[in-house]
């Protein structure tokens, strides 16, 4: 066998699919033997278009992917190609077209078409019916089967441009010669291509060399020779006298006839008694209808003979001359009348190109008032653009008067009556199960019980639903890392449910617990005792981001959480743009795109986790370090850095983490720089693969759309 480093020759048919494309079906290799001879092998499958499994040493098929545009240009379906095994791919090995057939000399092959023939004598007939072909374009030279004897066939070789291919019938054309070489095939020397879904099979001479010719076999009709013989056999007795020609070219034509070298020479092949006498009866009727007139074969003759055809020049001049003025006068009078209809017709171009300045000054006229319009429009927009953003912040700045005054009011109140308000508070600060208990089993570790945990509340991807499960358990590693970092986790609402019981369940067995936050709410040690005495460890704090409670973020950075949660529903995205940059120092949003809610069992089988959940320390070089691998993407302070740099040093900067904690560094920047350099952010060559993404997240924030 030969090695897999080797390049293979091979000679293929291009199988046409019915959408428009194909592929090479291998059906002989070319082998050079240990003493240098060539043959061929074949080793084209019976049913090749069945499933199997595929070898890289013995493809059915060759790939290249420019074979289809190469096909479409090529005079035959057949091709020799230098080839190569593909182990990675065995059924795709590699031809190099540019090697293997097209820039050099490739060795022969035959195309063999069977006609419905028995013998030499019919064949001429038969090509010029017409033969039935309609496996599509035929080799270079085909063999013509037209007798068979036994295991042997008599086959005609022909050349492909001496046949014409029309309506799947082959017939000759008028370049084709007399007679053709015959030769004598061997059956098993014949090797069949079959076909699929009802196409016809095609056959080939399996042999790089034909056996040598076996004589000459005639393949145009008597008939059809008749004529061409008379011309040349005058032409080659070189007769010149018209004068002599006219009365004795009938006796000259039947003494041909007592010379039968003369007919073998022309023919190059010995005709047959019948075929002789057929052709004496067509020669005869070619030459004359009556022993009185001359034949066209004559005339022909005549042509060469210049002052016959002066002669003849004259008297056809003077018998046309009245004929050829009545013409001349009649095509006067049409170019009369088709000047006439030009006049007509330049007047009306001239109406209808006055009529075009016309529209064309209206159009004109009307695109400037159109401009005008629009440039009107675009001003009206903008100050109609100018006045919401004067709206938004009028609205902001009635917003932070108003936790002013009801801060002010609050401490006033503390101040006042400490012991009341500090009862007070406790009885406010009440908190709700987010679901009922449920089963609960352990396992491994927090990253698989949360993943699982998740996935049986209904938790899935839009994208990729096929690997639901690996998008999960991602979701789970990188939320694990953020935990690391920062307890204070802000989430779309729609989603806190699901991650925030999930994530209670996988620490301590049992639901989350949310409280509304009242807008007027300042007790902040009050809030600070509840979370660290609060029996779940997940605390899902409402109404901070929707009353835009800019005090009670800032607390929460400050507060020492210990091992409490707290997670902080974000029910519109508007809202972002009021709060604080500074916020999001300690506070990281989670990213939740492509995520949706699918319905879950009424009593699911949650995870905890066996092992428990504690903090590991991060190197301080790795953050800085990351810290300056994030910088060029976004240029943002220092401080407002050290959260997503740290994530990203847990996840030893892997790409996953870094698109985990982008849309938090995308929020940081629109909070810091506005718009225009969070989208900038978004278009990054490095956030190329969730830049969509990033791209709906601040468009969320800034036209005001609910968070999905």
């Amino acid at each position: 066998m030969a090695s897999f480093d080797e390049r293979r020759r091979s000679w293929g048919l291009f199988i046409w699919n019915s959408n428009g494309d194909g592929q090479f079906l291998r059906i002989i290799d070319h082998v050079t033997d240990s003493s240098g001879n060539d043959r061929y092998e074949w080793v084209a499958h019976d049913r090749w278009w069945e499933r199997s499994t595929p070898r890289a040493d013995d493809p059915k098929t060759l790939y290249n992917p420019t074979f289809r545009r190469m096909m479409n240009d090529s005079l035959s379906d057949f091709r020799f190609l230098q080839w190569t095994p593909n182990l990675e791919r065995p059924d795709r090995p590699w031809a190099d077209i540019t090697q293997g057939g097209i820039h050099t000399t490739p060795p022969p092959l035959y195309e063999i078409i069977l006609s419905p023939t028995n013998n030499a004598q019919e064949l001429p007939d038969a090509l010029a019916r017409g033969i039935h072909y309609s496996g599509g374009r035929p080799t270079e030279k085909v063999l013509l089967l037209f007798a068979r004897h036994g295991s042997r066939w008599e086959a005609a070789v022909l050349n492909r441009e001496n046949l014409t291919l029309r309506n799947h019938r082959l017939t000759l054309n008028s370049t084709a010669p007399n007679s053709v070489p015959r030769v004598i095939l061997r059956n098993v020397n014949i090797q069949t291509i079959y076909s699929r879904s009802g196409r016809e099979d095609r056959s080939v001479y399996d042999q790089p060399t034909l056996p040598d010719p076996d004589g000459t076999v005639l393949i145009k009709p008597i008939y059809e020779l008749a004529q061409l013989y008379v011309n040349w056999y005058i032409r080659k007795e070189q007769i010149r006298n018209s004068d002599e020609l006219m009365h004795n070219a009938g006796l000259l034509l039947e003494q041909a006839f007592s010379k039968p070298e003369n007919l073998n020479e022309y023919l190059d092949v010995t005709p047959s008694s019948r075929d002789l006498y057929r052709l004496q009866t067509a020669i005869k009727a070619t030459i004359r209808s009556n022993t009185d007139d001359i034949s066209t074969i004559i005339y022909d003759l005549l042509k060469q003979d210049e002052d016959v055809m002066t002669a003849f020049r004259q008297q056809a001049t003077a018998a046309l001359e009245d004929e050829f003025n009545a013409h001349k006068h009649k095509l006067r009078m049409q170019l009369d009348d088709l000047r006439e209809q030009r006049d007509r017709q330049t007047k009306t171009v001239q109406q209808l190109t006055q009529q075009a300045q016309d529209l064309d000054e209206q159009l004109q006229q009307k695109q400037r008032a159109i401009r005008d319009a629009q440039a009107e429009l675009e001003l009206q927009e903008e100050t109609q653009n100018q006045s919401l953003r004067d709206f938004e912040e009028n609205v902001a700045l009635k917003l932070g008067l108003r936790q002013i005054v009801e801060h002010n009011d609050a401490m006033l109140q503390q101040m006042g009556a400490p012991h009341a308000a500090s009862s007070d508070a406790g009885e406010r600060l009440r908190s709700a199960s987010m679901m009922k208990q449920t089963p609960v089993r352990p396992i491994d570790d927090l990253q698989h019980a949360l993943a699982a945990n998740m996935q049986a509340l209904g938790c899935a991807f839009t994208a990729q639903n096929a690997h639901n499960s690996e998008r999960l358990a991602d979701f789970a590693t990188q939320l694990c890392r953020t935990l690391q970092t920062t307890r204070l986790l802000a989430i779309d609402a729609v989603h806190v449910p699901t991650v925030a019981n999930a994530l209670a369940f996988a620490l301590g067995g049992g639901p989350a617990q949310h409280m509304g936050v009242p807008v007027d709410f300042s007790d902040f040690a009050a809030l600070e005792a509840f979370l660290k005495r609060d029996t779940s460890p997940v605390t899902v704090l409402d109404n901070v981001f929707d009353t835009v409670n800019e005090s009670l973020l800032f607390a929460l950075n400050r507060c020492d959480l210990g091992d409490a949660i707290v997670v902080l529903p974000i029910g519109s995205l508007a809202n972002l743009r009021l709060v604080a940059p500074e916020v999001w120092q300690r506070v990281f949003y989670v990213p939740t795109a492509g995520m949706i809610e699918l319905p879950a069992p009424h009593m699911p089988t949650l995870y905890r986790s066996r092992a428990l959940f504690t903090r590991d320390d991060v190197n301080t070089d790795s953050v800085v370090a990351q810290m300056s691998a994030l910088r060029p993407t976004a240029a943002l302070t220092s401080t407002a850095m050290v959260t997503p740099a740290m994530i990203v040093a847990f996840g030893h900067g892997t790409s996953a983490v870094r698109e985990w904690v982008m849309p938090h560094l995308c929020v940081e920047m629109y909070a810091y720089n506005g718009f225009d350099a969070a989208y900038e952010l978004c278009k990054h060559p490095s956030n190329k693969a969730i830049a969509n993404n990033l791209v709906a997240l601040i468009n969320r924030i800034d036209h005001g759309s609910a968070a999905c």
